[in-house]
């Protein structure tokens, strides 16, 4: 990867194809939302860009079921927003000082619209990403050997892991975690997502702490997993089911650790 890093992004560089999430106070708690590029047509656009010129994003409804009725959130009141983040093949962009409104457009295309007070994102360390706990049995394999393992606390860029296998964890190869998600006696993969050890933390008398990154390509994928489970928290009902879609259902993940050996597939660690 290039030395020569992006540094800024303006709003109006954001993609139909980035990954675009929304952080929020709502109740009280920091909460993740992730959100879809809206879906406009080339008059509804021409529409916004001559009354909001470039300062603003245009993304689907952000909703929440609330007694089984999705409802659009109100980003007003106490239901704050902190900051919006973007992810492309750039790396990750935060946007500070940013206000959201559902609006309706000629043709009944309601959504809602980011206008940014400040146009800029600055890229950020992915590791910073919101982080929900989890404490849930998982498996990480690594070439034929599999573990079982205590996942803690995950987030769109990373996670952590107690090791409850005998054999250890190489911390000098890359891994696959199967992110399992468990629905009262029921589990189910969530995907598999390439990784690898960044640090080790003994600690003194318990288990040993593994903290890890995963790889920029899952970034979309676990965004919009850890929104629902920060939703599960607040709602108290599962957001998963056995129909959930995987992000990889065959065996190509073997291939693909084969394929990022002889390439830089993390970014450094984040190098400053």
């Amino acid at each position: 990867m290039s030395d020569e890093k992006k540094q800024q992004l303006h709003i109006s560089e954001v993609k139909p194809d980035d990954s675009i999430s929304v952080t929020a106070m709502m109740d009280g708690k920091k909460v993740d939302l992730s959100c879809k590029y809206a879906e406009l047509t080339e008059e509804q656009l021409e529409f916004l860009e001559v009354n909001y010129g470039n300062h603003y994003l245009p993304v689907e409804l952000i909703t929440m079921e609330v007694n089984g009725e999705e409802i659009p959130l109100n980003f007003q009141g106490q239901n704050s927003v902190l900051q919006v983040v973007v992810v492309n093949s750039d790396g990750v962009f935060k946007f500070e000082k940013i206000l959201i409104r559902k609006t309706t457009l000629p043709g009944d295309k309601t959504f809602h619209l980011i206008n940014a007070i400040s146009t800029i994102g600055i890229r950020f360390n992915r590791r910073r990403g919101v982080r929900v706990n989890v404490d849930t049995r998982m498996e990480l394999e690594q070439g034929e050997e599999k573990f079982i393992i205590l996942v803690r606390e995950i987030s769109y860029c990373g996670f952590s892991f107690i090791n409850l296998s005998q054999s250890d964890v190489d911390i000098n190869r890359p891994f696959v975690l199967n992110l399992i998600e468990r629905d009262e006696e029921k589990s189910f993969s969530y995907g598999k997502f390439i990784g690898k050890v960044h640090r080790v933390e003994e600690v003194k008398g318990k288990s040993t702490i593994y903290g890890c990154v995963l790889a920029e390509k899952h970034a979309d994928q676990l965004q919009k997993y850890v929104a629902m489970k920060q939703l599960e928290f607040l709602t108290g009902k599962k957001a998963f089911g056995e129909d959930i879609q995987k992000n990889n259902n065959s065996d190509r993940w073997r291939a693909e650790i084969a394929d990022e050996l002889g390439k830089t597939l993390f970014e450094d660690d984040e190098k400053k």
